[in-house]
């Protein structure tokens, strides 16, 4: 694990190594922030080759398609779509309650289903992130006992956590455990139960989030500085607040500082805001294929269409693929728990489109690039290709390459003074350079728009011309 995923860069820091092996590996922050592995104590025989069978970016047999098969394939009804994995329904929707609506990053409906199942007894608790006991940390895994306790942990965070401390917590509980997590985090998390018994006994549900890629905690300090505030003021953040009378997807980031105040910034001014940049993200989400929790018995994200992304309060996608969790949405429905309409795959889809790209046809190209480079890389489910997608296309996965790297190695620099002005000279030109590309990529299709609406607007008065004619 150490010597071949975390030498390349492809830790993510999920912590299922240390996990499954508490008295060998234990989970530190490195200098940019994020999670990794690191020995401690003595090294039993085979502790390598356990470590790499439970990671999910290790180079094994097992990957989402193998998973997921042999988890729903032979359930009745289901189907499966390549982009997206297998499904029995497809809603949009949220909870019908405001509060907990606007409490929540989108339409409320993974704390109302993960209460739902500890309710019912399904489960005897949740595994959720939530904020962290720990200073050293804004926010950590917790297993959560009490439906009035999932409050707590709603909320997107865009921050590294691990699970070494919650597996082992999972296992020396009586009782079923929902699991709510990252695909990769969840993939980590059916290859640790196919070598440990005890904790596939342990594992009830599994309630994934649509990704688009993870950040280090630096992104969180990044942020705050913005609101002028330096890390060590840092009370807790939040990533996704939500703005009245602006579309969802302008939201704001607030930051909570030890003295009691709040401050907070609109999105829109963070230099550097758009998620294309790939500022502070994880290597191993370079190497990510799974967009929407393919091995999830359900999996919930955001609903970024058009028809609902100007509702400032959130609304919801949700793909389910347990025929068990269906009955809870489906009863949710009837009770008027929750507000969801059903949809098709392909809409879904739709709204995570650009990371859908990102993953599949990018990813294509950036293992070509690592094999040219003849850098280490496990086997994934797209075959490496030196044209995958456009000329643009391809520059664009160069940029983003080097903005993460950039990012990265820029902002230790910055740490050491107050301000950002370091980090935003080193990385204005790489920035500029993605946005003007990107914007010409895009180019076509925007142009295509803006003559369709111009052409209405000039039909509508012809139009209204006509019919006057023929009244007279």
């Amino acid at each position: 694990m150490i010597s071949q995923v975390v030498a390349n860069d492809l830790c993510i820091g999920c912590g299922m190594c240390a996990g499954v092996l508490p008295n060998v590996l234990r989970m530190r922050t490195d200098e940019y922030g994020a999670y990794q592995p690191e020995l401690m104590g003595p090294e039993p025989e085979g502790w390598g080759r356990l470590s790499l069978d439970v990671c999910p970016f290790g180079d094994h047999l097992e990957n989402e398609d193998t998973i997921a098969t042999g988890l729903f394939r032979a359930i009745e009804g289901i189907k499966h779509q390549p982009e997206a994995g297998f499904y029995l329904k497809c809603f949009v929707g949220y909870v019908n309650s405001e509060e907990a609506r606007m409490a929540a990053t989108s339409g409320g409906i993974i704390t109302w289903l993960a209460g739902e199942l500890l309710s019912k007894r399904l489960v005897d608790a949740v595994a959720c992130v939530g904020p962290a006991e720990d200073s050293t940390s804004l926010f950590e895994f917790q297993l959560i006992t009490e439906q009035a306790s999932l409050t707590g942990c709603r909320k997107s965070r865009y921050y590294p956590v691990e699970v070494s401390n919650v597996i082992k917590q999972i296992k020396d509980m009586t009782g079923k455990v929902a699991f709510v997590g990252l695909p990769c985090y969840l993939k980590a998390l059916h290859l640790a139960m196919n070598v440990d018994v005890e904790l596939r006994e342990c594992i009830g549900y599994m309630i994934g989030l649509v990704c688009g890629h993870l950040k280090t905690k630096k992104y969180a300090a990044y942020l705050a500085r913005h609101c002028g505030v330096s890390e060590s003021q840092i009370q807790t953040v939040d990533f996704r607040r939500k703005v009245p009378g602006r579309p969802a997807n302008k939201y704001a980031f607030s930051v909570s500082l030890q003295d009691g105040s709040v401050r907070t910034i609109l999105m829109r001014e963070v230099w550097g805001n758009s998620w294309s940049n790939n500022l502070f993200m994880h290597g191993a989400c370079d190497c990510c294929d799974d967009v929407i929790a393919e091995t999830a018995d359900v999996v919930i994200g955001d609903a970024w269409l058009p028809e609902y992304i100007r509702d400032y309060r959130g609304t919801s996608i949700v793909v389910c693929r347990n025929p068990r969790i269906l009955e809870l949405l489906d009863r949710g429905i009837l009770n008027s728990h929750i507000l969801l309409k059903e949809i098709t795959i392909q809409k879904v889809i739709q709204s995570q489109a650009g990371a859908i790209r990102q993953r599949r046809e990018g990813l294509r190209y950036r293992l070509y690039l690592q094999d040219k480079r003849k850098e280490w890389h496990p086997c994934k489910r797209v075959t490496p290709s030196p044209k995958a997608g456009s000329c643009l296309f391809r520059y664009v996965q160069r940029l983003r390459i080097r903005l993460r790297n950039l990012s990265k190695q820029t902002y230790l620099l910055q740490e050491q003074q107050d301000g950002l002005n370091l980090f935003k000279r080193r990385l204005r030109p790489w920035i500029f350079m993605n946005t003007l590309i990107n914007m010409l990529r895009h180019a076509p299709n925007a142009l295509k728009k803006r003559i369709i609406f111009a052409g209405q607007i000039i039909r509508e008065p012809m139009s209204n011309s006509n019919k006057q004619e023929r009244s007279q």
